[in-house]
């Protein structure tokens, strides 16, 4: 990808500006703390244009996947729910055809007829089914208590949500939490814009801090224990 962003140019050499400048100043021995400065912020300067244009290229590159993905794998717009019906039943049930397409795949479990998602023949509802996933488990909160124990809501999370519960049952905790925040005094200690407070690199060290951590234990678990007499 060249300066201008655009991905199916070829690539041409970046011209730095000031060349001119710094060609006459090549052959010098030393340099005064003015010059060097001013050639560095150029330089920065020009270095934060070319990732600027690169940036936005790849969200316009982003944009149009996401908008193929939402085509090929979401529902159609052109698709009413009253004829989903009638085009199962004109192509045979299990897969039907948007555009003279029959590439688009129904989703396997019993009685369901939306589509799956990539890479996998299940929909999102009931991606849980697939075996081979390793992307989502269920919704640790509980939706009832039965004799028999605890019945859990199950709904497909993330694996890397925390805490790992649904949309639903995370608001339903943060309101729980407010509540009880309120009834101890503490007023509204949770804003109300949720907007995070930590700053970026501190949770990447928190994250690398973890790993290290984890990382220590298992060499330690699986490191070979000395006997001695």
């Amino acid at each position: 990808m060249d300066e201008s962003g655009s991905a199916s140019t070829p690539l041409r050499p970046v011209t730095i500006d000031g060349a001119e400048a710094d060609a006459a100043l090549a052959k010098s021995r030393f340099l005064t703390r003015e010059e060097v400065l001013r050639r560095r912020l150029r330089r920065v300067k020009q270095l934060g244009v070319c990732y600027r244009t690169h940036y936005w290229a790849l969200m316009e590159e982003l944009k149009s996947k996401y908008r193929d993905y939402s085509w090929t794998y979401g529902k159609s717009p052109f698709k009413e729910d009253h004829n989903e019906s009638d085009i199962d039943n004109q192509n045979g049930g299990g897969v039907s055809s948007l555009g003279g397409g029959d590439d688009i795949v129904r989703c396997r479990f019993s009685g369901c007829k939306n589509k799956a998602m990539a890479l996998t023949t299940y929909c999102h509802a009931h991606i849980l089914s697939d075996s081979k996933q390793r992307l989502y488990h269920g919704c640790k909160a509980v939706a009832k208590n039965l004799p028999t124990g605890p019945s859990f809501c199950n709904k497909p999370v993330l694996k890397t949500m925390v805490p790992p519960a649904c949309p639903t049952h995370h608001q339903f905790g943060e309101r729980c939490l407010a509540r009880a925040l309120r009834r101890a005094g503490y007023g509204n200690a949770i804003p109300s814009n949720r907007k995070p407070t930590v700053k970026l690199h501190v949770v990447v060290s928190e994250f690398v801090h973890q790993i290290q951590n984890k990382r220590k234990l298992a060499m330690k678990e699986t490191a070979p224990k000395v006997e001695t007499e």
